[in-house]
């Protein structure tokens, strides 16, 4: 895995990215304000990530192929090398376990990740390459998610981005993981604006316009759809959104601040547990100094003050 996210640094920096984060597992090295630091941060499905952002601001001029290629050509590289020790030096059994035991993963790195496909509804490496190969819309779509994750990670909000960056192209396939992105960002954005009507009427249209979305957008979605039910008080949709399909997920990404704002409202709302949602704003105060995503706990700072306010709390 680490190789592989190596691949995509060396090959995105030669193609004209800029670094932003560099996760292996929960560990995640970000460069903030010109200074290397370790924060927390895990993507479930997923062993690792390097994330970068264009430097181009015209993103036609995006070089895609190799930066997408990286970690699978580093995976490749390194089973060669493998493969050429193995066969010419005459080496120890253990430094022959340890090489084939590279070239075994190797080969398979090679292959989820080379070949177009998709595990548990998230599209490998070549997957993307395929999708952005279509057309400059995907392309599009492929540029802005990149540069809004290095602007939120430098501290940028959704809300002070234009809201023109969000739209999609007439018939757009909601089903393809790029165009998703596209869409939940135009709801992210009102949301970031506490506008929660509008960002509800974007999360439920994908959900309604494409029935084969990624598993992971459909839990984050319906994870914003029952934090805006919660607010309502239509504790009869919480009980039908808060499935224990659902709870699993929200164990399993409790390391995200936008998770533990949406228990601080569970908690404070539904169950009006006192105990429980101090704790939570405790948890809150401390994914804050761990939490990679600037721009994020910015956004989730402001609403959960909001949530304080409605509620006669104060929070933060």
């Amino acid at each position: 895995i680490i190789l592989h996210e190596v691949g995509h640094l060396i090959l995105g920096l030669m193609s004209g990215y800029e670094f932003i984060s560099f996760r292996v597992g929960s560990l995640t090295l970000v460069k903030d304000e010109g200074k290397f630091k370790f924060k927390k941060f895990n993507i479930k499905g997923t062993g690792g990530q390097c994330l970068m952002m264009p430097k181009t601001d015209n993103y036609k001029e995006l070089k895609y192929v190799l930066y997408n290629l990286g970690g699978t050509l580093m995976n490749l590289i390194i089973t060669i090398i493998s493969l050429v020790i193995l066969i010419a030096f005459n080496i120890s059994p253990i430094i022959k376990f340890i090489l084939i035991a590279s070239i075994i993963s190797g080969v398979i790195c090679v292959i989820s990740n080379g070949i177009p496909m998709k595990f548990g509804g998230i599209a490998n490496d070549g997957y993307n390459i395929v999708s952005i190969s279509k057309d400059d819309f995907m392309k599009y779509c492929f540029y802005i998610q990149l540069k809004v994750n290095g602007l939120l990670s430098k501290g940028m909000r959704m809300k002070d981005m234009p809201i023109e960056w969000f739209y999609l192209r007439d018939k757009a396939d909601l089903n393809n993981p790029l165009v998703t992105a596209l869409k939940i960002m135009e709801g992210n954005y009102y949301y970031d604006n506490l506008n929660f009507e509008e960002a509800q009427r974007c999360y439920e249209e994908i959900l309604e316009k494409a029935p084969k979305i990624m598993k992971i957008y459909e839990y984050e979605i319906n994870c914003e759809l029952l934090f805006f039910e919660i607010l309502k008080g239509n504790m009869d949709k919480v009980k039908e959104l808060y499935t224990e399909e659902l709870r699993n997920y929200i164990k399993a990404t409790s390391c995200y601040i936008s998770r533990k704002r949406l228990m601080y409202a569970y908690n404070l709302i539904v169950l009006k547990d006192k105990k429980k949602t101090e704790k939570i704003l405790k948890e809150i105060e401390k994914v804050k100094k761990t939490y990679p995503i600037k721009g994020d706990i910015l956004s989730e700072e402001e609403v959960i003050n909001f949530i304080g306010d409605t509620n006669n709390i104060e929070v933060v």
